[in-house]
């Protein structure tokens, strides 16, 4: 199989993760039966507006979308970077843009510098404080130089109005380094933040007075702050919610994560107790899974491990999610890429015995093993 072939998919899902993949690898790929059945067919707005945010973060990028929309024809260009400013509308949180960002970043031109505009949290939805809490860890150990990485929340924008605005540093590297990554730690400190938006600030008292009640039991280590957004800054929307982030002693943060309903969904709403109650649990099962990344994480990690140096890199994980499993997946279409992936409790049968048993967690851990292909950044100006 040549690298220039081209690949043909069926369906919606994953799309996002193919574009980006299409673009680091320089394959072509046609995705076909996008919806066909829905009501209204094809692409959706976000993803419309994926593609156009591709297009900026490019040169010579070619995309053809068919006239029902059910097909897109896509012809990767060269990663250029640089400074830019996107709006991402309000349908999807400004995490869903963020994260192809993440991974195209360290192979631009020049070095990344971009303003999004949309939705911060959204229900049920990754946030862009979890970007900047678990994915910068793990992405900041694939490449040496640090220096620029930064994820700026300017101001907060709930669902459905939006009115968010992040920004986005990163630096550009040759080369990313192989990475070895087996041992988590064990959980030392909570950290987290109540953030409120046009509504009465007693309520992120409230969280915080719930999440402390269910984590106290775990360590006594918990601080929360608030943040409290008025006028531009909070927004367009009212809302709150509650961000939580456990870190270990070898530097790996978990995060769990509750917010408000928005008020046009059907779902109802939950109060302040509710969302701090939910924050608390959802880390504490974050930190039951285990491994040496956050569950949202597995895929940049086990991504950048593909695009290392040909040398050996390894990352312990905890369950992998079904968003992982395609990774992988796609990572062998793409790159030809496979690895040796074990069970924890078959590499290491003397914690099952030990009486710590109960400390471990998830016993369902899978230790990832792979050669990178050597992946180098022709897009970078030498020097």
């Amino acid at each position: 199989m040549s690298v220039t072939e081209g690949l043909t998919f069926e369906g919606c899902n994953l799309f996002r993760q193919r574009i980006i993949f299409s673009i680091l690898s320089g394959r072509r790929i046609e995705v076909n039966e996008i919806r066909p059945h829905d009501e209204s067919p094809g692409v959706k707005d976000h993803e419309v507006k994926l593609l156009s945010l591709i297009e900026k973060v490019t040169n010579g990028t070619r995309v053809n979308i068919s006239r029902t929309g059910t097909t897109v024809r896509f012809d990767p260009g060269m990663i250029h970077g640089g400074t830019i400013e996107f709006d991402c509308g309000t349908s999807r949180c400004i995490s869903y843009f963020l994260e192809a960002l993440v991974f195209l970043a360290p192979f631009c031109k020049s070095p990344l510098n971009v303003t999004l505009r949309g939705v911060t949290n959204i229900y049920n939805e990754i946030s862009v404080d979890a970007i900047r809490a678990t994915w910068l860890p793990v992405f900041n150990k694939f490449i040496l130089n640090d220096e620029n990485l930064a994820l700026k929340i300017k101001s907060r924008g709930f669902a459905p109005e939006g009115g968010g605005v992040i920004t986005f540093t990163s630096p550009i590297v040759q080369k990313l380094r192989p990475t070895l990554r087996e041992k988590t730690g064990k959980v030392w400190k909570f950290r987290g933040l109540a953030y409120v938006c046009k509504v009465s600030p007693s309520l992120a008292q409230r969280m915080i007075q719930a999440a402390k009640k269910t984590l106290r039991d775990y360590i006594s280590d918990v601080y929360i702050t608030v943040d409290q957004r008025k006028g531009a800054a909070g927004g367009n929307s009212p809302g709150f919610g509650l961000f939580l982030t456990a870190e270990t002693t070898e530097g790996v943060f978990y995060h769990g994560e509750a917010m408000s309903v928005p008020k046009d969904t059907s779902e109802n709403q939950l109060i302040p107790e509710e969302v701090g109650e939910k924050a608390a649990i959802a880390l504490l099962e974050e930190i039951f899974r285990g491994g040496c990344c956050d569950l949202s994480a597995q895929p940049l990690a086990a991504t950048f491990m593909t695009l290392g140096e040909k040398d050996v890199s390894k990352f312990l994980f905890g369950p992998l999610s079904t968003y992982s499993i395609h990774t992988l997946r796609n990572l062998r279409l793409f790159f030809e890429q496979t690895f040796k992936i074990e069970e924890y409790w078959k590499i290491h049968p003397e914690d099952e015995e030990s009486e710590e048993v109960k400390q471990i967690g998830s016993r369902e851990k899978a230790l990832i093993t792979g050669v990178g292909v050597g992946y180098s950044n022709l897009n970078k100006i030498i020097l």
